[in-house]
């Protein structure tokens, strides 16, 4: 599920860096929340030229936690993963996480690492430590923890996925960790 508000610079990236996974997922689902940018046009554009269905969703503008709620309520799958529109899934994200959700049938959560990046003025990469942090980008849910721990609160436009985590540890939802980095967050 990948939300996006006014992403068009970041978001053919960020779904090419899905189509890469060496693990394919079932479906993407791209939750426009009301951008005003090309954004609707870059995932048409791509939509037509692979073979893995993007669903293109649009509603008007109600912050990122609308639009996730929106993704999964829509989704088809038992097992739900985000990625923002300017972050990118590290290619192996999918053949790391899934099998250790499977073989662990108690937890509800996987979460890994995330690395953080920005781009110089050349396009070189730069790259910080990788970090264990609270983003929803590094973690594969079950379906199930949104049943236990609810959705994402609708009424916070920022750190509704903190929220999220907060509400998971207190309801005591199990969640394996591992240190391999599955996503890279964009720094701009």
């Amino acid at each position: 599920i990948i939300p996006v508000y006014n992403g068009e610079s970041f978001l053919a990236e960020a779904l090419q860096s899905v189509l890469n996974q060496t693990l394919s997922p079932d479906e993407i689902i791209v939750v426009d929340d009301g951008s005003t940018d090309q954004s609707a046009q870059v995932v048409a554009g791509l939509a037509a030229s692979v073979a893995l269905p993007i669903r293109y969703l649009h509603q008007e503008n109600k912050g990122p936690a609308a639009a996730r709620n929106r993704g999964i309520e829509q989704a088809h799958g038992d097992v739900i993963a985000f990625l923002d529109a300017d972050d990118l899934w590290d290619r192996h994200k999918l053949e790391i996480q899934l099998p250790r959700l499977k073989s662990n049938p108690e937890c509800e959560v996987v979460w890994g690492r995330l690395q953080v990046f920005t781009k110089n003025k050349e396009s070189a990469m730069v790259k910080s430590e990788t970090q264990q942090m609270p983003n929803v980008g590094c973690v594969l849910f079950r379906r199930s923890a949104f049943g236990r721990v609810g959705l994402f609160n609708e009424t916070m436009r920022w750190s509704e996925d903190m929220d999220w985590f907060v509400r998971a540890r207190e309801c005591g939802l199990p969640i394996a960790t591992h240190p391999d980095v599955v996503l890279w967050y964009r720094y701009h």
